[in-house]
């Protein structure tokens, strides 16, 4: 079976409490994931004109990023619930050449893209160094960072399923929250105290363990209650959080300015680690682990499929399309529906475009 990056395959060897076959409310979880990433690419430049942007616009950026910060976490989650669960049967060797033949030509060839693109729209010269220096950082552009933390997941997970068979349900709770713990204690004194902070392309992927694990638990955890008691809770923990992110960011805005005033959007902000949890449940109790029909599953299964493609595509058309030559508008509501135009366009486009990719054969492997 095919398997993309954030994407994988979700019928190996299943657990007693992993269900069998396609598990629907992860293909959906993708989805969602994918619609809060293009929302905070395209909503961010809003929240950065602290000052300069009306009210109504400043905040419409604001919840629209308060509401979409589980987005990454979430795909890690994802992944984490898919490619944890132990496999007896399959070879580690086999299990790093499956995995290096999903990620290792898209990580090569889009860096090397963007670095390009990067050095263009700034007007940079592209030199040998900046090339290397590319690599090593893991950031080659905004979003593909993400590239070297599925790399770096890949590379712990043999090692991690050894643990999880080894470790009973509290321990592996207990390893996730103390990881997700720390990583937050780290994101927060480096924007209090300036400290620590830094990660590159080897790295990178160290701050989302704790939700790579958590992944794996939400997705075994077996219910013990309703579907509908659970879509509740996990809602009103969904509000609750996007609520203190949004307003505390408003506060923090006021008081500290653009720069540190950010900091409940960080990925490992208390806030978002709720809503990513949250979400999660949500989704699961929503949607479920299979599909009523075949059908539906397929579907689903063949939208989430493209989301891989729709994150490596969209910023190209958002900097030379919309970035480059920003529209102003009088009215507030004009640039609100705007900036929803782009969000669902952005989405539609780069689906379309992945779609066809999909159908040829080299260019199928990139996206």
């Amino acid at each position: 079976m095919e398997t993309r990056v954030g994407a994988p395959d979700q019928t190996a060897d299943q657990t007693p409490d992993q269900p069998r076959g396609q598990v629907h409310w992860l293909s959906w979880a993708r989805i969602v994931a994918i619609v809060a990433v293009v929302t905070i690419h395209v909503c961010s430049h809003l929240v950065l004109e602290w000052g300069t942007t009306s009210a109504k616009q400043w905040h419409f950026g604001n919840l629209a990023e308060s509401a979409a910060r589980f987005s990454v976490p979430l795909f890690v989650m994802v992944s984490g619930a898919v490619l944890l669960v132990p496999r007896p049967s399959e070879r580690r060797r086999d299990f790093y050449l499956r995995r290096a033949s999903r990620i290792a030509i898209p990580l090569v060839v889009w860096t090397c893209f963007f670095l390009v693109l990067d050095a263009w729209s700034h007007g940079r010269e592209v030199t040998a160094y900046t090339f290397v220096q590319g690599f090593l950082w893991g950031r080659p552009y905004y979003h593909l960072y993400f590239l070297y933390v599925v790399a770096g997941l890949y590379l712990v997970t043999p090692f991690l399923r050894a643990f999880i068979v080894g470790a009973d349900r509290r321990l592996l709770v207990a390893a996730a929250a103390v990881t997700l713990g720390l990583a937050s204690a780290d994101k927060m004194q480096h924007v209090a105290m300036g400290g620590g902070g830094g990660f590159n392309a080897f790295t990178y992927f160290l701050p989302f363990l704790g939700y790579y694990l958590l992944g794996y638990v939400v997705a075994t955890t077996r219910p013990r209650r309703p579907r509908r008691t659970v879509l509740c809770w996990s809602l009103a923990a969904l509000v609750v959080s996007v609520l203190v992110t949004h307003f505390g960011t408003w506060w923090l805005f006021a008081q500290t300015g653009a720069q540190q005033g950010r900091v409940l959007y960080e990925y490992y902000a208390p806030p978002v680690v709720l809503a990513t949890i949250a979400m999660a449940f949500l989704l699961r109790a929503l949607f479920g682990d299979r599909a009523s029909t075949p059908a539906r599953s397929r579907r689903v299964r063949g939208l989430a499929d493209l989301t891989f493609g729709i994150f490596l595509l969209h910023p190209i058309p958002l900097e030379l399309l919309v970035r480059r030559d920003q529209p102003v508008f009088s009215s507030a509501y004009v640039d609100i529906a705007f900036h929803v135009g782009v969000i669902v366009a952005l989405v539609v486009g780069c689906g379309l475009v992945t779609f066809v990719a999909h159908r040829i054969p080299v260019i199928r492997r990139l996206v």
